[in-house]
């Protein structure tokens, strides 16, 4: 046994085991995935993040794990009207839904909704977070959202006000009806 100091708000990880390919399948699995979770005797999921590629995005993968949630018909009733606000609002500002682009702006404003957290204050933050969710890297998702803005009736707007004016057409048409009801 090595006895080691660890310095303040340092983590350490150590896997000890006899079969070499265990190994290597969670280390496959970790430059796949960047996180994977591990249950303990008392059924605690503890997640295991890889930042060896990309540090900044290690962050993110923390903070979108998310506990399984129990369905409420309540809040599946409040979810399907959410949806249904943000969609009639891209529809009328002329989105064009089977762009990747539109779905892009669309699961931004519903995340946020969602999550009860403001949209990301730099479209920067936001192409990086919505398009991880898809797949694609910051470029291409600025890249899709633009050309989706370009092909609605906001095509003269840049990419920031385009969002806050749909994102205040969204607040207003939430506020003006209790789903509920």
């Amino acid at each position: 046994m090595e006895n080691r100091i660890l310095r303040k708000h340092t983590v350490e990880m150590s896997v000890v085991c006899s079969d070499l390919s265990l190994l290597e399948n969670i280390n496959s699995l970790l430059r796949q995935k960047g996180v994977i979770s591990v249950e303990d005797d008392y059924g605690i999921l503890h997640y295991i993040v890889d930042g060896r590629n990309n540090r900044k995005e290690v962050a993110g993968k923390v903070t979108s794990i998310r506990p399984p949630v129990e369905s409420d018909p309540k809040q599946e009733k409040e979810d399907a009207y959410l949806d249904l606000c943000i969609r009639n609002v891209l529809r009328e500002y002329g989105f064009d839904m089977s762009l990747i682009g539109s779905m892009l702006v669309y699961r931004a404003l519903y995340d946020s909704y969602k999550s009860g957290i403001p949209l990301a204050p730099t479209m920067k933050s936001m192409y990086y977070e919505t398009g991880r969710d898809f797949g694609l890297s910051y470029q291409q998702s600025e890249r899709d959202v633009r050309y989706a803005i370009t092909r609605s009736s906001l095509k003269n707007m840049r990419s920031r006000a385009a969002m806050r004016c749909i994102q205040s057409r969204v607040e207003r048409r939430l506020s003006a009806a209790d789903p509920i009801e």
